[in-house]
């Protein structure tokens, strides 16, 4: 998993992207490694990294799916360490994601997953905890998120565009780095799962508009 907020990669794109940041994928190429997450902003929103990269690949639709951010991209974010040490991450931005599948390159354009949503990372930095609230994009990034998924009864990638999805993956170590190859997550868990209108993105993209998908 090679994401720091999986949502904002999915979502943006975490964008889920979360934020993206799964909230997971590959990057489409080098990135500058970054602490993460950072330290407390003291309540204070700054604009999310510049030199960070967003776009993301993930296994999904018996293909490969790239999620990048579109025309809108206004993400901001600011850090809180609670009493109990946990470190809670809330992003908030006007953000739109696009989508291709690399099979056939169908593709959603400008898919808006504007709104707020947050990452709590445990003392330890091994557990953390995605919430997001639609609306959004969010794929599985390995099998342990797919089978969490499936039990909720959610495909592997899916826009949902109202309710809250919180998901909670404790990992084999920390991660520590924006960029940085992201450890190996042991669980997954869907701890909160109210989203509303929810499509699965292998049949949207099926059910692209034939002049957005290129002639074999």
């Amino acid at each position: 998993m090679n994401t720091t907020s999986r949502r904002a990669a999915v979502l943006v794109a975490a964008l889920v992207v979360a934020t993206a940041p799964s909230a997971a994928g590959s990057p489409a190429g080098p990135l500058d490694q970054v602490p993460w997450p950072p330290p407390s902003t003291h309540g204070k929103f700054l604009p999310y990294p510049e030199n960070v990269d967003l776009s993301r690949t993930y296994p999904a639709c018996g293909s490969h799916i790239f999620v990048y951010p579109g025309d809108v991209f206004d993400m901001q974010y600011r850090t809180l360490i609670n009493d109990e040490g946990a470190t809670v991450v809330e992003y908030r931005g006007n953000l739109t994601v696009d989508v291709d599948r690399l099979s056939d390159d169908a593709s959603l354009e400008e898919v808006a997953v504007s709104g707020t949503w947050f990452e709590i990372y445990d003392p330890y930095g091994q557990t953390v905890t995605y919430d997001r609230p639609g609306p959004a994009i969010v794929a599985a990034s390995d099998e342990v998120e797919t089978e969490a998924f499936a039990e909720a009864g959610l495909p592997e990638t899916f826009l949902y565009l109202s309710g809250d999805l919180t998901e909670t993956v404790i990992y084999d170590r920390a991660p520590n780095e924006l960029g940085q190859q992201f450890p190996q997550a042991l669980t997954a868990e869907i701890t909160e799962n109210s989203t509303a209108y929810v499509f699965d993105v292998c049949k949207l993209l099926d059910e692209a508009p034939a002049d957005l998908v290129p002639a074999p």
